[in-house]
């Protein structure tokens, strides 16, 4: 018989390699039941692991690993600025894994961060469904960022509040006719949609929702589609899911030779780098990415230390920030 490897024993035991790896190593994140389990298997098997020679590999350092949905978003490397202090602060190695902006590479990026045996993953913008996060988090322990998941350990932002901040400011600047540019995807999303109906709704106004994608090109297409309609029906402000959006719709009022905010006001989602340039100056919601990450690894921290401990779900409250791409509704006439 050849040496028996881990991949035999996952097999044998009915369950992954990362999860007979953790099982070895002691990670929190597996049940008793399931740790004697894998170990009985092994030794049925004639395997023996050293410990002392992986304890000396690791020098008890555990590693984060960090999955960032779509590095095109920068919001999402604000929020990896975040994770990586408090890494660093704490002496913890950090695994990263990139994901596809439309959820398609998800799970792969995830199993890759669980074969490099990661102690805890960080995950940004998951569009995986709910029962799939929890399924995972029941191999390897996740923390979710900007997105929560009922049972795993959650770091968002209030989206309802923020969708309000931004709808209200268009309100207050006496825009009726507002649309928004909706991503249909997450949870976090939905609330942005619901903020921005509840607002048009005490306002006594029906929601206009545009349903778009993340990607400023397609964005730009569904903005143009709204700002060539009949003069009745055209709205005076777009409120978009996100900056990216944002910034296709200005590409759209760019294109018809429309003015912002003169003809046309615009307010984005994130306050990520490219909202703040000088030739953007873009009017934004601020979901703070970097204290969301901060956020999301301390929750890390926490899960290491106490396995056992009850998910934990941290919101934290978005800002307005007023810049150039919004005013007062123009007069017709």
């Amino acid at each position: 018989m050849g040496t028996v490897t881990m991949e035999d024993i996952a097999r044998r035991a009915g369950v992954s390699r990362a999860l007979v790896s953790m099982a070895f190593r002691d990670v929190p994140g597996v049940s008793a039941a399931t740790r004697d389990h894998i170990l009985a298997t092994a030794d049925a098997m004639g395997y023996r692991f050293n410990r002392l020679a992986s304890r000396l590999a690791r020098k008890a350092a555990t590693t984060f690993g960090v999955f960032l949905l779509d590095l095109r978003q920068d919001v999402y490397a604000d929020m990896f600025d975040g994770i990586s202090a408090v890494a660093k602060t704490n002496d913890k190695h950090i695994v990263m894994a990139v994901g596809a902006s439309d959820g398609s590479l998800d799970a792969a990026a995830l199993e890759t961060l669980a074969q490099s045996q990661v102690d805890v993953v960080i995950a940004t913008g998951l569009l995986l469904p709910d029962a799939d996060v929890v399924a995972f988090n029941a191999q390897v322990p996740l923390v979710s960022v900007a997105r929560r998941v009922d049972g795993v350990d959650s770091a968002c932002t209030n989206n309802l509040r923020g969708a309000r901040l931004a709808t209200e400011h268009l309100l207050g600047l006496g825009h009726r006719r507002i649309a928004f540019l909706a991503n249909p995807q997450t949870d976090g999303y939905l609330d942005r949609r619901l903020g921005y109906l509840a607002a048009m709704g005490d306002a006594g106004l029906a929601g206009d929702v545009v349903v778009s994608r993340y990607s400023r090109q397609q964005a730009a297409v569904d903005a143009h589609g709204l700002l060539t309609r009949d003069p009745a029906n055209r709205p005076t402000a777009i409120f978009a899911h996100n900056d990216q959006a944002a910034l296709g719709a200005l590409d759209a009022a760019a294109e018809l030779g429309l003015g912002v905010p003169g003809d046309v006001s615009v307010v984005g989602y994130d306050n990520s780098q490219l909202s703040r340039g000088a030739s953007t100056n873009l009017t934004t919601v601020d979901l703070h990415g970097s204290d969301l990450g901060r956020d999301a690894a301390e929750l890390a921290l926490r899960r290491l230390a106490d396995s056992d401990a009850p998910p934990e779900t941290r919101t934290s409250a978005p800002s307005l920030v007023v810049r150039g791409t919004t005013g007062p509704v123009r007069e017709a006439g």
